[in-house]
């Protein structure tokens, strides 16, 4: 799975030239979602999935330096989640320009979720989180 994820950053980094970070209201439209789910094709959105995969505590406190470092008033990353919930990566789809510092990575990678479940079957997930400022 390492080696999986390691690959699809760098094809991500490789395709953000190519992603346009016009100005988006919603981490739906993040530029480089698309990319993510060709290169996890087996991984259901988890917004979609019959049973969503939620926190199983309460959020943590995650570093200001998100909001402070990209520009932008949303910023939008992508957690892949293996079918326990257990956070395997973490992925900025929006803005493109931006990647995650090693401390915020763990502390996204640190959260437990639920299971995605598809057909009464838990599944592979990805979960976008928001990150916005007002």
């Amino acid at each position: 799975m390492h080696k999986i994820m390691v690959f699809a950053v760098t094809l991500l980094a490789a395709n953000s030239a190519l992603a346009r970070d016009r100005p988006i209201r919603s981490c739906e439209k993040a530029p480089l979602l698309a990319e993510i789910q060709k290169l996890l094709p087996d991984h259901v959105i988890g917004e979609i999935a019959d049973v969503e995969p939620k926190p199983v505590e309460k959020l943590p406190q995650f570093p200001r330096g998100i909001w402070m470092r990209s520009s932008s008033s949303l910023t939008c990353v992508v957690v892949v989640l293996d079918e326990t919930g257990k956070a395997q990566d973490a992925i900025v789809s929006y803005p493109s320009r931006m990647g995650l510092t090693e401390q915020e990575k763990q502390v996204i990678l640190s959260v437990q979720w639920t299971p995605a479940q598809l057909g009464g079957q838990a599944r592979p997930s990805l979960v976008s989180m928001d990150f916005e400022t007002r």
